[in-house]
């Protein structure tokens, strides 16, 4: 009996692999990521349960290639190449859709900075998300340090002041002489947050797109594989019947050389 393409099963596996551990890792960050989520947060819900969903199709996806191609059937590897083209399809969309609103996104939220920063300023907690930033980046307030009035916190402390935090904004420079405020980080946060999305979107993409033609070329090869079989199966199944024998006697008795009967 003929056999699938060895190497093209293995490289098919292989695929699969990768597919489920990719989903894996998803599904766990997902999971630690879900305790710190909180209801405010509407759209960090939105990409958790994007990540845990992308995670979940990807595991089950991978089982059903897997399966479809050690049982070489047909009808479970097309159903595997209709979900991963739709997910292709999809997530292709998806990453074309944010690389073309990541300028105008940029600049609304540009554009907007400032009103984000009254309204986080007139809210304690937010405050302290402010405070965090600035231990972290090294910087006072979002516009300015000005968006603390006279209230300048510790956490806008230079090293060399400790004495008196309030003099942190005549060290904390900018290159043209400015002082230097939170907002260029939290922007530059919102661009990696973006790219990370777009990285996210296309490169499943991409990936589905292989899946896609190694499932094609997958099917095709048990196509041919099948229907090469179809003669030995009926050469098999004539052979044994009491017809079929008669004839092979009546042959040698007349010194004919017996031949390969099929109906």
């Amino acid at each position: 009996m003929a056999q699938v393409n060895r190497c093209l099963k293995q490289l098919f596996f292989g695929f699969n692999m990768l597919l489920g551990i990719a989903g894996c890792v998803l599904l766990v960050l997902g999971m630690i990521a879900a305790p710190h989520n909180t209801e405010h947060d509407q759209g960090e819900s939105i990409g958790l349960t994007w990540i845990i969903s992308t995670a979940v199709v990807s595991v089950l996806l991978s089982l059903l290639g897997a399966y479809g191609a050690y049982q070489e059937n047909i009808v479970i590897l097309r159903l595997f190449l209709g979900i991963i083209g739709f997910g292709s399809i999809l997530f292709l969309i998806l990453g074309f859709k944010v690389a073309r609103s990541m300028p105008e996104a940029m600049q609304l939220i540009k554009e907007n900075l400032p009103a984000i920063t009254s309204e986080m300023m007139a809210d304690a907690e937010q405050r302290q998300t402010i405070m965090a930033l600035q231990v972290q980046g090294k910087c006072c307030g979002i516009m300015s340090y000005r968006d603390w009035d006279s209230n300048i916190p510790e956490t806008c402390q230079c090293s060399s002041f400790k004495s008196d935090p309030s003099q942190c904004m005549e060290v904390q420079m900018t290159k043209d002489g400015g002082n230097w405020p939170c907002g260029p980080l939290i922007l530059e946060n919102f661009d990696s947050a973006f790219k990370t999305v777009l990285g996210f979107f296309l490169g499943f993409g991409l990936y589905a797109c292989i899946g896609q033609v190694l499932s094609g070329v997958m099917i095709r090869q048990v196509k041919k594989v099948q229907s090469t079989d179809v003669p030995e199966t009926i050469e098999d199944g004539y052979r044994f019947t009491p017809q079929f024998q008669a004839i092979r006697r009546v042959e040698g008795v007349a010194g004919v050389e017996p031949t390969t009967f099929y109906p």
